[in-house]
């Protein structure tokens, strides 16, 4: 059963309209469905705001320990406020849906729907892990994509499960657009990627360059694409991973090239 079909329950006309908006943009055939996501209070949380409640009321109402009272009213007042702002989230993320299909995808988010192709869109990623004394405490999501008609949107944790369909449009677009830059390098063409290019025999950004046989390795350090030269870590480009469009495509492309090249040994 596909996921259309499990969320049978939704608004049949928004169903209709991305169903038209698809086939508009040859996406074939569905793969998941994502709805907004819920911001509910967890059973936990409910827990805690009835134990505070309780404890400030039997403090209140002995009337000798207002300091007890105090200190379970504070944290029941930071619950309640997470609380209220999750539901004023939530309210304004009703009706949203992200859709994937064999060719891309469409996002539903307060009435405006748009499609995406994953052969022709451009994907720019930015994760971040939130801390509050060394603690995590949560994350945030943001992909930027082109639609068909050119316009850039953004993506976030608005939608249901991030962590499933931001690695999964990634991998589609890489496995979508890699055939071309792979043709458009074997012809000798430069492919670029925002302020990096590369083509069959070097990578650079602007005028700096580096041959293949010479990088060892390509990975990310502190948000920045690096390259190992002889042992030694340089910085490639000053431009950070998050505003390089289509990162992925680039260092797949990246590994492969290093690897036909022989490239140098791994130190």
């Amino acid at each position: 059963m596909s996921e259309q079909a499990q969320h049978a329950h939704d608004d049949p006309q928004l169903l209709a309209r991305i169903s038209q908006a698809a086939n508009q943009a040859g996406l074939g055939a569905h793969r998941a469905a994502y709805p907004a996501a819920s911001n509910q209070a967890k059973p936990g949380c409910m827990v805690a705001v009835m134990v505070a409640l309780g404890v400030a009321m039997v403090g209140f109402a002995a009337g000798g320990y207002p300091a007890v009272s105090l200190i379970a009213v504070v944290p029941l007042l930071i619950v309640l406020f997470g609380f209220l702002k999750g539901r004023s989230v939530s309210a304004k993320n009703e009706g949203a849906r992200l859709d994937l299909f064999e060719h891309g995808l469409t996002s539903a988010f307060q009435g405006r729907l748009r499609a995406f192709r994953y052969d022709s869109t451009t994907v720019l990623q930015h994760i971040v892990r939130h801390t509050r004394n060394g603690v995590h405490t949560h994350t945030t999501y943001a992909y930027t994509l082109t639609d068909t008609t050119g316009e850039s949107t953004v993506l976030r944790e608005g939608y249901a499960r991030p962590t499933e369909w931001g690695p999964a449009i990634q991998e589609s677009v890489t496995r979508a657009q890699l055939p071309t830059a792979l043709a458009a390098l074997n012809a000798g063409q430069r492919v670029t990627f925002g302020d990096l290019w590369m083509s069959r025999e070097e990578v650079g950004s602007g005028v700096k360059s580096v041959r293949w046989p010479e990088i060892q390795e390509v990975k990310v350090h502190n948000g920045y694409v690096t390259i190992k030269i002889a042992g030694k870590w340089r910085g490639l480009t000053t431009t950070m991973v998050r505003q390089i469009p289509n990162f992925f495509v680039f260092l797949t492309l990246a590994e492969r090239l290093r690897e036909s090249w022989g490239g140098a040994p791994r130190q």
